[in-house]
């Protein structure tokens, strides 16, 4: 209930305290003056539809395009060992001999959550999509109109770089712009112009955020944003925060979270209803005892009580400020050092454990939460009257819609409702068979749904592929090698997607000192 209340309040906030960017976006006001750079975020497309158009059953087909699409951005990485750590790095591509100019990530694809930042002088808005899977910074500008563009050209305060760490990427400077804290600062960014002959020319312009925390991701070799805004006194924590209010917005919090602004609504929400109160108060008097005396006395009471009220609120702002950290829950990071990977000691359906101690991987761009096959075979085992479906849909199982689950998953010894039980609607307020779990009805008129959670074989085909030499045709990667480091690591992996930022809010700590194992991630 906790999380419930917080995300109401979230909702008010985005309500009422929004405004419009140059762009007549709208973004989240700073409004306790503290250093968090605010964001509000969108998906690309909409909400995610599983289900065919007028109807509420799935659309098998359209959902093993989505897998495939999603499984695939895993297999752009490869482990290495550096010195005493395994890392992540990007695989080197080359098709037919050309020339490897690829870059993780792809710019204004659907279904990618972005937000809206302006560069320049004048400034020139653009869409930044976020990736949870590289942590490069940088800005694309092809020949194509699709997408957003940023034009150096047009912008008087671009300081052009020589340096060119990347094929066709420069490493300049420009000012970025950010309403929340009120602040124009000049940052280090990629800029990548594909050659005409180059096939990503033909591309979407755009910008991406890389939020993985190790530079080991980068291509380009640009510094991270978050350093750069530490560096700049922009912000104080080196920490991010993501929350999703529904299928279609959410907010991003680059030096802290959304909590502190949440809680200053509250505050002023209680000051407006303490001064209603007030104000009611004193018209009672007058109209009671029709005297100048009457109104002075309710003046005195109502101040004498709103300041009590006010201070009282103060001292306990202060008292969550002095110990934020230990209002959350941190997990170390582990695995190769890459992306935002930990352990989740269980999973609980229904109220009964039924599998511990997971390797996970967060991804807010997935729209699907990810599960090994031993691991999916366990939970839908544990619910009554579940089924996989018969190949090619084999990726994914039937549960009766009557018989939704409640599904929780342990952080560091406490448990995070994800997914109740109970017929619920989705997040486009929108009545769906099967409550959340569902990604709706396995057939019109079926009484069976599709659940949420999907079994992905990543890792067992990857390590196959590279051991035996074999792949796409045209393709070669370069690969760790045979054995423990072959493939993309992600065997016996779950990946959290976006219906667990639905329900979860979390913070990231990208300190240096932190790294690799000690990388953090709170949820609330």
């Amino acid at each position: 209930m906790l999380y419930l209340n917080f995300l109401i309040v979230l909702l008010l906030f985005c309500l009422n305290y929004g405004r419009a960017t140059t762009t007549g976006q709208p973004v989240l006001e700073a409004l306790d003056g503290t250093p968090v750079v605010h964001f509000t975020l969108n998906r690309r497309g909409g909400a995610f539809e599983a289900t065919k158009t007028g109807n509420d059953s799935v659309d098998l087909n359209t959902l093993v395009e989505q897998l495939t699409n999603v499984e695939s951005r895993y297999n752009l990485t490869r482990r290495v060992v550096k010195g005493n750590k395994l890392v992540r790095k990007a695989k080197s591509l080359k098709i037919d001999g050309q020339s490897d100019d690829s870059l993780m990530g792809d710019v204004a694809s659907k279904g990618t959550w972005h937000a809206m930042i302006s560069i320049g002088d004048p400034p020139q808005a653009i869409e930044m999509d976020l990736n949870m899977l590289t942590s490069d910074f940088y800005v694309l500008y092809t020949t194509s109109h699709a997408g957003s563009r940023f034009d150096d050209y047009f912008s008087q305060s671009f300081a052009k770089s020589n340096e060119h760490p990347f094929p066709s990427c420069s490493l300049p400077s420009d000012l970025f712009h950010f309403p929340t804290i009120k602040k124009t600062l000049s940052l280090s960014f990629a800029y990548c112009r594909p050659l005409k002959t180059s096939l990503r020319t033909l591309g979407p312009s755009g910008c991406m955020l890389g939020l993985a925390p190790s530079d080991q991701l980068s291509q380009t070799g640009v510094k991270r944003i978050l350093p750069q805004l530490l560096d700049e006194n922009a912000i104080e924590r080196p920490i991010f925060s993501l929350m999703l209010i529904n299928g279609r917005e959410g907010v991003l919090s680059v030096g802290g979270t959304v909590a502190r602004a949440v809680d200053l609504v509250v505050e002023q929400t209680a000051n407006e209803l303490d001064r209603a109160g007030a104000q009611s108060k004193i018209e009672t008097l007058v109209q009671e005892n029709g005297k100048a005396l009457g109104d002075v006395t309710g003046k005195s009471a109502a101040k004498r009580s709103f300041t009590k009220r006010r201070g009282k609120v103060n001292q306990e702002k202060a008292n969550r400020q002095a110990d934020w950290e230990n209002e959350w829950t941190w997990n170390d990071v582990q695995g190769a050092e890459g992306w935002w990977q930990t352990l989740m000691q269980g999973v609980w359906v229904d109220g009964s454990r039924v599998l511990q101690n997971q390797a996970v991987v967060f991804d807010i761009n997935s729209p699907f939460i990810l599960a090994p096959p031993l691991a999916a075979k366990a939970l839908y085992a544990s619910i009554a009257g579940s089924r996989p479906l018969e190949a090619p849909f084999s990726n994914f199982y039937a549960f009766p819609c009557m018989n939704p689950p409640s599904l929780e998953f342990e952080f560091h010894g406490r448990r995070f409702p994800v997914m109740r039980g109970g017929r619920g609607r989705d997040w486009n307020s929108a009545a769906i068979p099967g409550g959340k779990f569902s990604l709706g009805r396995l057939r019109h008129g079926s009484g069976y749904c599709v659940g949420m959670v999907v079994e992905t074989r990543m890792g067992l085909r990857e390590e196959k592929e590279d051991m035996t030499g074999s792949g796409k045709q045209g393709i070669k990667s370069v690969a760790a090698g045979a054995g423990s480091l072959a493939g993309n690591g992600m065997r016996d992996v779950w990946v959290m997607g976006e219906a667990f930022f639905r329900s979860i809010g979390g913070a990231y700590d990208v300190s240096p000192s932190t790294l690799p194992n000690s990388s953090r991630r709170s949820l609330e």
